[in-house]
Protein backbone atom coordinates (compact mmCIF):
# COMPACT_ATOMS: atom_id res chain seq x y z
CA UNK A 1 0.00 0.00 0.00
CA UNK A 2 1.74 2.91 -1.03
CA UNK A 3 1.04 6.66 1.10
CA UNK A 4 1.89 9.88 0.74
CA UNK A 5 1.77 12.89 2.93
CA UNK A 6 1.06 16.65 2.11
CA UNK A 7 -0.11 19.57 3.54
CA UNK A 8 -3.05 21.10 2.59
CA UNK A 9 -5.01 24.07 3.12
CA UNK A 10 -6.83 24.70 5.76
CA UNK A 11 -8.41 27.77 8.08
CA UNK A 12 -7.72 26.46 11.14
CA UNK A 13 -4.74 26.49 13.66
CA UNK A 14 -0.97 25.94 11.79
CA UNK A 15 -0.47 22.90 14.03
CA UNK A 16 -3.97 21.57 13.36
CA UNK A 17 -4.00 21.62 9.25
CA UNK A 18 -6.01 19.35 7.54
CA UNK A 19 -3.83 17.00 5.90
CA UNK A 20 -3.94 15.21 2.20
CA UNK A 21 -3.09 11.39 2.07
CA UNK A 22 -3.41 9.33 -0.56
CA UNK A 23 -3.44 5.37 -0.73
CA UNK A 24 -3.08 3.00 -2.91
CA UNK A 25 -6.14 0.16 -1.62
CA UNK A 26 -7.28 -2.72 -3.26
CA UNK A 27 -10.04 -2.66 -5.86
CA UNK A 28 -12.93 -5.11 -3.95
CA UNK A 29 -12.24 -2.22 -1.08
CA UNK A 30 -12.15 0.51 -3.11
CA UNK A 31 -15.87 -0.33 -4.51
CA UNK A 32 -17.00 -1.50 -0.95
CA UNK A 33 -16.07 1.93 0.27
CA UNK A 34 -18.11 3.90 -2.95
CA UNK A 35 -20.98 1.75 -2.27
CA UNK A 36 -21.34 2.57 1.33
CA UNK A 37 -20.62 6.17 0.48
CA UNK A 38 -24.12 6.16 -2.13
CA UNK A 39 -25.74 3.86 -0.05
CA UNK A 40 -25.00 6.88 3.15
CA UNK A 41 -24.96 9.65 1.11
CA UNK A 42 -21.73 10.50 2.47
CA UNK A 43 -18.01 11.17 1.58
CA UNK A 44 -14.85 8.93 1.89
CA UNK A 45 -13.39 11.36 4.38
CA UNK A 46 -16.15 10.60 6.58
CA UNK A 47 -16.26 6.87 6.48
CA UNK A 48 -12.49 6.94 7.00
CA UNK A 49 -12.60 8.97 10.36
CA UNK A 50 -15.70 7.15 10.96
CA UNK A 51 -13.99 4.01 11.16
CA UNK A 52 -10.66 5.53 12.58
CA UNK A 53 -13.01 6.67 15.28
CA UNK A 54 -14.53 3.48 15.77
CA UNK A 55 -10.55 2.25 16.01
CA UNK A 56 -9.70 4.43 19.05
CA UNK A 57 -8.41 7.20 17.17
CA UNK A 58 -9.04 10.56 18.59
CA UNK A 59 -11.39 12.22 15.91
CA UNK A 60 -13.63 14.87 16.76
CA UNK A 61 -17.61 14.43 16.80
CA UNK A 62 -17.63 17.57 13.77
CA UNK A 63 -15.00 15.80 12.14
CA UNK A 64 -17.31 12.86 11.04
CA UNK A 65 -19.96 15.33 9.12
CA UNK A 66 -20.12 15.47 5.36
CA UNK A 67 -18.61 18.51 4.66
CA UNK A 68 -20.16 19.10 0.97
CA UNK A 69 -22.81 22.03 0.44
CA UNK A 70 -25.81 20.69 -0.11
CA UNK A 71 -27.88 21.28 -3.38
CA UNK A 72 -31.17 23.39 -3.09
Amino acid sequence: MALSLSLAASSGAPDEADRKITLTLPAPVVRELKRRMADEETTMRALVLEALADSGYSVARDELRDRRRRRR
